[in-house]
């Protein structure tokens, strides 16, 4: 191998290290002998595939970017959920250099059903916070949720289903550098800042994740059930609306 093949890859390596420690993840295993192991092969393949993270891919616009993530999510086997009824994968939609990102729990039956996150109910109430609270398109903001396949009669994810998942968000997050982060429910945002708390301790606050703020709010499915929460909601909404520069009139989210 050459000198300057040699030090390309050591620096996709290097790349990768440190994305994934920024994952949590610090254990490595060899692949088994084979065609794995051969570097030049590996780092043409890594690079064909869209494996690597958004850091090592300066080059490459927001929607390539997102669309090889995609790719190298496939027709994921990668948790038992895919045994476990789901139809397809819900990858996310939305601007690729969307200022704000919505991120819910996980894919219901309509989302299931359609390949998008948020069609459902539930979403029709998120389309009208996003719209009538907050003065944007569904197509301004990008959406996505913490694991991407439907869990079985909508039960909550389990702490191995995101651990799975989770690094393709965060590749997703990394492309995309909203300016503000909406984590929707409590799952959402504990599993995106590690921390076992209530709602309303974790709501009414500014955190920094990833290089960017991260606000919590209700998840609209929640509001359908106890709609007297919206109005808390608007709260977090507003707090987004002026952290985005955006203007607030007498606008609601129901």
């Amino acid at each position: 191998m050459n000198r300057k093949l040699d030090s390309e890859l050591r620096s996709v390596l290097s790349n990768y290290v440190r994305y994934y420690n920024d994952l949590g993840i610090y254990d490595f295993y060899r692949r088994p002998p084979g065609a794995g192991d051969n570097p030049v092969l590996n780092l043409r393949n890594l690079k064909r595939s869209g494996g690597m993270p958004a850091a090592a891919e300066p080059d490459r616009d927001p929607a390539t970017a997102l669309r090889l993530i995609r790719e190298d999510l496939g027709d994921c086997t990668r948790c038992p959920l895919h045994k476990l009824g789901r139809k397809q994968i819900v990858f996310g939609v939305g601007n690729p250099g969307a200022r704000l990102m919505f991120i819910g729990e996980a894919p219901g039956a309509d989302e299931d059903e359609q390949g998008e996150p948020f069609v459902g109910r539930a979403g029709q109430l998120l389309n009208n916070m996003i719209t009538n609270g907050m003065g944007l398109r569904r197509e301004d903001v990008y959406i996505a949720n913490i694991i991407k396949c439907r869990p079985p009669n909508n039960r909550t994810p389990e702490r191995d289903e995101c651990q799975i998942c989770s690094p393709f968000l965060m590749r997703q997050i990394d492309v995309i550098r909203p300016q503000v982060i909406v984590a929707l429910g409590s799952i959402a945002a504990r599993t995106l800042l590690a921390i076992n708390a209530s709602m309303s301790e974790l709501r009414g606050r500014w955190y920094e994740f990833r290089g960017t703020k991260l606000a919590v709010t209700y998840h609209p499915a929640f509001l359908l059930r106890d709609p007297r929460q919206k109005k808390e909601a608007w709260k977090d909404l507003q707090m987004v609306m002026k952290e985005l520069g955006l203007p607030i009139a007498l606008r609601t989210a129901d």
